[in-house]
């Protein structure tokens, strides 16, 4: 191919071939990437292109310039662009979801059934240690949603959305958002299942954001995969301990959820400080 730009400039061979479809994926890159840049090539190009067609390219720009922002797909104020990046996220599949309620229903059941004893309740107050598998569970399956989101193996479509007309920082934030939201759903509802107190459901979303925070802002100092592990092994960590201490719901009353604010308020600083690594880095 090498010889077809010996002058600096594609030769009239190429350019009516590339026209024309007729050369490879590879070749097609090459002139695509020489042509933005090359005045004298674009026009050459032009010349090679069937005029009919231009002439209705150019009419179905002018109606969608013409038509502007009521032209676009909106659902519940979302535009179209938007929500075809929505439905590419993995963690908003139905077959993920399914696995997140496959999961909370096994943590659920396994709770109700050692809040009770022989077909009757266990006397006394719930049993804290019978909630310690669902306390682990439910945000980190949070962090598991959103950590899919922003990871390559888990998204056939990352390179199609690592190169759309996005900044990375927009997309990790939009697909993070929607991930994490979507997550938190069957998570409060299972959380009125389990024999704990009546605030529990509530009291899993600000541990829930302060976990995957953490996760997005260690993204701007390591690879996506080792910070939501690291994110995930803090909150296994803080929970273990508590339930070694037989005072597993610390984790969600009143001094973890000052503490989770902390990590929260912590996380969104350096996140949006060191943001640019995230254009710099995995994201490209």
């Amino acid at each position: 191919m090498t010889e077809h730009f010996s002058s600096g400039h594609a030769d009239r061979v190429l350019l009516a071939g590339y026209a024309a479809g007729a050369v490879d994926e590879a070749t097609a890159w090459s002139i695509e990437a020489h042509v933005t840049a090359c005045t004298t090539c674009r026009s050459a190009l032009s010349a090679q292109v069937d005029a009919g067609r231009l002439a209705r390219n150019r009419s179905v720009l002018h109606v969608r310039l013409a038509l502007g922002d009521t032209g676009r797909t909106r659902r519940w104020g979302i535009p179209d662009h938007l929500l075809r990046l929505l439905a590419a996220t993995p963690s908003l599949r139905r077959s993920w979801l399914l696995s997140v309620v496959g999961v909370l229903a096994v943590v659920t059941g396994e709770a109700v059934l050692a809040r009770y004893s022989l077909g009757g309740p266990v006397r006394g107050n719930p049993s804290q240690q019978a909630l310690v598998p669902f306390l682990l569970v439910a945000p980190l399956l949070a962090l598991a949603g959103v950590a899919a989101a922003f990871m390559p193996w888990f998204d056939p479509a990352y390179r199609l959305v690592a190169a759309a007309p996005f900044s990375g920082f927009t997309l990790l934030l939009v697909r993070a958002t929607s991930a994490l939201a979507v997550a938190m759903v069957p998570v409060a509802c299972a959380a009125f299942a389990v024999p704990g107190p009546s605030w529990l459901p509530a009291a899993f979303l600000l541990p829930s954001l302060a976990v995957c925070a953490l996760a997005l802002a260690a993204v701007t100092v390591v690879g996506p995969l080792a910070a939501a592990a690291a994110a995930g092994a803090v909150w296994v960590l803080a929970v273990l301990l508590l339930a070694g201490a037989h005072l597993p719901l610390t984790v969600v009353q009143w001094h973890g959820q000052a503490v989770a604010a902390g990590v929260l308020l912590a996380a969104a600083a350096v996140l949006f400080l060191r943001h640019d690594r995230i254009e710099l880095g995995w994201m490209r």
